[in-house]
């Protein structure tokens, strides 16, 4: 058997340190991994009336889901009551946070999502 010359295993070898090298570096573009930039997400002291009415007013108390005389699942989302009755008892939590089912229309950004998520860990202060 014969041996691989000096100059092929120099090549070979240039070759998988290449490669390796090429495979060592990568280089993390925070708005390709995180688009949405919850770096500048404000989830502080949220209440109803400072952000969550404005989120269901244009995501849920719309025309054909939870107001007008017949709303979706028939909950009406209007007001400040019928919306923390269903973050007390888990509902905004399981359709909008964990399911991601409501809106209809898709996901809330993730920024949104997490002022919810904070506003009920917070009671749903008003």
């Amino acid at each position: 058997m014969e041996l691989p010359n000096k100059n092929t295993v120099i090549i070979l070898a240039l070759i998988v340190f290449v490669f390796a090298g090429m495979q060592a570096c990568y280089y993390d573009v925070e708005e390709e991994l995180y688009p949405e930039g919850l770096s500048n997400c404000d989830t502080t002291a949220v209440t109803y009336t400072s952000r969550i009415n404005a989120l269901t007013a244009t995501n849920c108390a719309i025309s054909g889901c939870h107001t007008g005389v017949a709303p979706a699942a028939g909950l009406f989302l209007n007001t400040y009551q019928q919306v923390k009755s269903i973050a007390d008892d888990g509902r905004l939590l399981q359709k909008v946070i964990i399911e991601r089912s409501m809106p209809p229309a898709g996901p809330l950004p993730d920024c949104d999502r997490a002022a919810i998520q904070d506003w009920i860990n917070a009671g749903a202060p008003e």
